[in-house]
């Protein structure tokens, strides 16, 4: 099968990663592979896969008639059986080119915590969560939870890791490793942690691992700048960017994400208390796996840092139940997430997609409503901008 892989951009995150190691494990099971995107920091690891790779152009206008029709050209290149999109906007594209003008089988991807009112309807659609397939039970909908390549994300030398990071043997380590932006709430943890943790470093010796960037990692800096000046030694350590944060994992004893930097913690055997938006801190454990499992490594509403640190204060003072939470959480991992499990799985969707026929009345009324949609929210968008550059000119 020729397969056109479409993620929404190669900046660090967790869907075009997830999008990456499955286009590999497609190659690796004989199909022909090509990965399409706006360059990034996550082509290299394209390239180290050995995956073919087409950059396009980024348009500052989404979705794009330029790039839907790069796609078209692309799509009839290699000849492509299927293209597989991930997030709402490069699916928009591919409904404006190869599907619309060359037919081409499409299948769309969101891991996001809900689905644009923009998406097509008659697009079949994987989801990371079974709450968030059950909100659209009139569309085509699998189940395929965020993969996790067990084998390569495991404990392989702690000593080495918390060295490089400069660790003591005796300190508890937490970690975050994750975008430091406002999307999902993500900053907002970040500066619950670094202000929760270094109060209990008063006491405790505590430290805090920040791997990440984004358009808020001026804030996170002043944060554990101030952190780290108040307590007259270095708790929050940043890292910035890294391309394989797998050491960020290793040093540490507790590890705090959302999503698929979650899931990579528990790869490592740590326990894990999940962040969500407006103060969601939760502990992963026998307790909340259903709940988790069942919505996603995510949350909405909660106690914010004082929550965060009774959770916290519970760990630090018991390793046996860190050691168990490691245990059970990897577990998880295997027998729920592994990648090569979610590969076999990919491949039997990928067949009932180019095999199944839709009737075209359905798909042109689905694809006439996407086009009105996205027409409004096109004008929408340059409203605003007007709007916003009066505002400008007043000034």
């Amino acid at each position: 099968m020729n397969i056109l892989v479409y993620p929404h951009e190669l900046a660090m995150g967790g869907s075009q990663i997830n999008a990456i190691e499955l286009a590999a494990a497609m190659r690796r099971r004989g199909h022909n592979v090509t990965i399409a995107a706006p360059d990034g920091v996550l082509s290299s690891m394209i390239r180290q896969l050995g995956l073919d790779y087409v950059p396009i152009p980024r348009s500052p206008y989404f979705p794009s008639v330029a790039t839907a029709f790069e796609l078209l050209a692309l799509a009839r290149r290699i000849d492509a059986d299927l293209v597989h999109t991930y997030e709402w906007r490069p699916a928009i594209e591919c409904v404006l080119g190869p599907h619309l003008f060359a037919g081409t089988r499409m299948l769309a991807t969101v891991l996001s915590m809900d689905i644009s009112h923009l998406f097509p309807r008659h697009v079949p659609l994987i989801v990371g969560t079974q709450q968030l397939a059950e909100s659209r039970p009139t569309q085509k909908i699998w189940v395929l939870e965020p993969p996790i390549d067990p084998v390569q994300n495991k404990v392989r030398d702690v000593a080495a890791a918390r060295s490089r990071w400069g660790f003591d043997d005796d300190e508890i380590v937490i970690s975050f490793v994750c975008r430091l932006t406002t999307d999902l709430g993500k900053v907002q943890g970040v500066l619950e942690a670094i202000e929760v943790v270094g109060q209990m470093a008063s006491s405790l010796k505590l430290r805090l691992i920040i791997a990440g960037d984004g358009v808020c990692k001026a804030e996170v800096d002043a944060a554990a700048a101030f952190t780290n000046r108040r307590c007259g030694r270095e708790i929050v350590t940043l890292t910035g960017e890294l391309l394989e944060p797998d050491t960020v994992y290793e040093a540490s004893d507790i590890v705090l994400g959302m999503g698929s930097s979650a899931l990579k913690g528990m790869a490592f055997s740590k326990p894990l208390v999940v962040q969500g938006t407006d103060g969601f801190w939760k502990l992963f454990d026998e307790t909340s796996a259903g709940l988790f499992l069942y919505q996603g490594f995510f949350g909405q509403g909660g106690g914010g840092g004082p929550e965060l640190r009774l959770i916290l204060e519970k760990l630090v003072a018991d390793k046996e139940k860190r050691t168990a939470l490691g245990i059970f959480g990897r577990s998880v991992i295997v027998d729920r997430f592994s990648l090569e499990s979610m590969a076999d799985r990919l491949v039997e969707i990928y067949q009932q997609t180019v095999s199944q026929d839709q009737p075209l009345g359905k798909r042109l009324r689905s694809m006439g409503r996407t086009l009105f949609e996205v027409a409004k929210f096109r004008a929408k968008m340059e409203w605003l901008a007007l709007g916003f550059a009066g505002t400008d000119k007043s000034a």
